[in-house]
């Protein structure tokens, strides 16, 4: 009876459970069968190492002959088991010496490590992440040291990480490793495999057959390289879908299901965290920097130089004894300190490396028609600029190009109460590159004056400013005055 009773529990174990005796399976429960996907039956007689990996066979049967001859040997080790259908076994084997049918052998207690294993391998994943997060500065370094990560976790040679920026309604790929396509340009979001998963919040695993299901109800539509099976999930930060996670493969030896889906939801939590410190950070460094520029960019460049006209007017207008002439000085001491105002707005943006320029030009302009007191019933102004965003090395010099040739426009293009229109025109044109006119069918440009020598301070100024951001401005005197400058956009200043 007490046998029986035994056996039960042996036989109920969640643990395997073999006696060996010579290096034979002399028993086996049937959960040690199971885990190898065998019968008791079929693997009860045979010897033990037939279920090993080759560069485990010596060390296990080094510790076999250690113990059978009485040696004190580890009670506990793991080791690699083969499964019937191929695959290898990850387990923890405790291992004693007991009598069996009046002769020696060694009682094994078997359990299955591979959720273990796999957890801790998940935990050691977040901690090498969140371990790059802190070493690496670099994102581009931050996002590969990622990707290796999840390599070590799943296939995933074709991998790439897509950000979403909302204010801008821009997708980017600032991560971006695969067999077929090049790295995509930065976008607004279409129907892609990525976008839908943008909208949703939720993870996809698309296979051909799920991603034909899609197409068909117009949730997403084909781009790039066609894939075998697509694996996405939503990088989710504060309820927000701040971009995707993403591996696919294109060999039919490798497919993704429903373990590395998790693996990968797994991760997308620790790098949505990450990546959002990170773009934070890098935000907070870029203001902090660029406020500490501007500052001295503002008081040295603009405030202090507009205060020393101002001041040269004032010493002068002490000279004039004329009330009328005395007034225009006045007049433009305000309109310089009107001019130094908009320079200081040029600052005031909530990204202070870059700044959307053409609603800048619509301030520029609007605020100068009032600062010069422009007739609009008599003046008018048309703006036709796309949306561009210029670093700040960029826009200030363009900025002030803009203010003298406006200036100039107001001040000498429609004398005596001539009507007319002034035209601002911005453009991107092929890769870096813009075109700025500003136009006005006013009186024209003097026939044979060389804007570049004239004794003028503001195309002084003007030419000045084109070298500085090595430009290209022309004149057109047709109709009028049409100034055309073409430039590329500077690269930022670094930090010393």
């Amino acid at each position: 009876e007490s046998e029986e009773k035994y056996r039960t529990v042996v036989n109920s174990a969640n643990d395997g459970i073999a006696i060996l005796q010579d290096q034979v399976i002399q028993f086996a429960n049937p959960r040690l069968a199971e885990m190898g996907g065998y019968t008791p039956e079929e693997i009860t007689g045979r010897p033990f190492a037939e279920f090993l990996s080759p560069p485990e066979l010596q060390r296990v049967h080094e510790v076999y002959s250690s113990r059978m001859a009485g040696d004190i040997v580890p009670g506990k080790y793991e080791l690699h088991l083969h499964k019937k259908n191929g695959d290898f076994l990850f387990v923890e084997v405790n291992s004693s010496l007991i009598p069996y049918r009046n002769r020696p052998a060694v009682l094994i207690i078997i359990r299955d490590s591979t959720e273990r294993r796999r957890t801790e391998k998940l935990k050691d994943s977040i901690f090498r992440i969140s371990g790059a997060a802190i070493s690496l500065d670099n994102l581009e370094d931050l996002f590969r040291s990622i990707h290796h990560v999840i390599s070590d976790l799943m296939p995933a040679d074709n991998f790439y990480i897509a950000l979403y920026d909302q204010s801008l309604d821009l997708l980017s790929f600032p991560y971006f490793v695969d067999t077929y396509d090049p790295t995509p340009s930065s976008k607004k979001p279409g129907r892609g495999l990525t976008e839908y998963v943008l909208r949703t919040g939720k993870p996809l695993l698309a296979s051909p057959e799920v991603f034909a299901e899609l197409e068909s109800r117009g949730e997403v539509e084909s781009v790039g390289a066609p894939s075998i099976d697509w694996l996405g999930v939503p990088l989710n930060i504060d309820g927000r879908t701040i971009g995707v996670l993403v591996v696919q493969t294109y060999a039919e030896g490798v497919r993704y299901g429903e373990e590395e889906k998790n693996i990968l939801q797994f991760v997308s939590n620790q790098v949505a965290m990450t990546v959002h410190r990170k773009r934070a950070e890098a935000q907070i460094k870029s203001q902090l920097l660029e406020k500490d520029v501007l500052l001295k960019e503002v008081h040295h460049r603009v405030k202090n130089n507009m205060q020393v006209i101002s001041s040269l007017l004032n010493l002068q207008s002490r000279h004039v004894k004329d009330p009328h002439v005395l007034e225009m000085f006045k007049e433009s001491q305000r309109r310089i300190r009107s001019m130094a105002l908009i320079h200081e707005r040029l600052y005031q943006s909530s990204d202070l490396s870059r700044i959307e320029f053409s609603q800048y030009l619509r301030n520029l302009a609007t605020h100068l028609f009032h600062s010069y007191q422009a007739d609009t019933s008599r003046i008018r102004l048309k703006i036709d600029a796309q949306e561009v965003l210029l670093n700040i090395n960029t826009a200030i010099p363009c900025g002030l190009i803009v203010n003298e040739l406006v200036s100039n426009a107001l001040k000498h293009g429609f004398p005596e109460g001539r009507s007319g229109e002034l035209d601002i025109d911005l453009r991107h044109v092929e890769g870096d590159g813009y075109v700025l006119q500003v136009k006005d069918d006013g009186v024209g440009f003097p026939e044979g004056l060389d804007f570049r020598k004239t004794e003028t301070l503001g195309m002084q100024i003007v030419t000045t400013l084109v070298e500085q951001i090595d430009g290209r401005l022309e004149i057109s005197r047709k109709k009028g005055t049409a100034f055309r400058l073409e430039f590329n956009e500077l690269p930022r200043k670094k930090s010393s």
